[in-house]
């Protein structure tokens, strides 16, 4: 695997389920906080949307392993969400986004971000599978 091997054909297939999963994760989050606003939401979405575009291609998230087998797309995934979610943990400590660089959030996105991705991938795969 070279530095940045993102394979197009693994951004087709994955790349949807993975902002789903991400955007699900940022919305279930804000509603169990009681702060769901569209301007909250945006500001708390952004710093892990790109986390993830920034840290998963040269993570392997997009890999062209990851079409080949379900445990590569499962572990990349979850190593790129560790990567993504470092990265909006320190855009979050800036004053630009709501919240802060707290570790505890560090934990608890990483924990849920990655049970998202995974179900997302597995989704992705089993779809995929069931088509053919």
């Amino acid at each position: 695997m070279d530095l940045y091997d993102a394979d197009p054909r693994a951004v087709v297939r994955f790349l949807p389920g993975d902002l789903l999963a991400i955007l699900a994760f940022v919305l279930v989050g804000t509603l169990s906080h009681g702060t769901l606003t569209a301007e909250r939401y945006a500001g708390v979405l952004l710093p892990f949307l790109v986390g993830w575009v920034v840290v998963a291609p040269f993570a392997g998230g997009y890999d062209s392993s990851v079409l080949e087998s379900t445990r590569a797309a499962i572990a990349y995934g979850a190593v790129s969400w560790l990567g993504a979610d470092f990265l909006a943990q320190l855009l979050r400590g800036t004053p630009f986004f709501p919240g802060s660089a707290d570790p505890q959030f560090f934990v608890v996105a990483l924990v849920f971000g990655t049970v998202a991705l995974v179900a997302a991938r597995f989704a992705t795969l089993v779809v995929v599978d069931y088509r053919g």
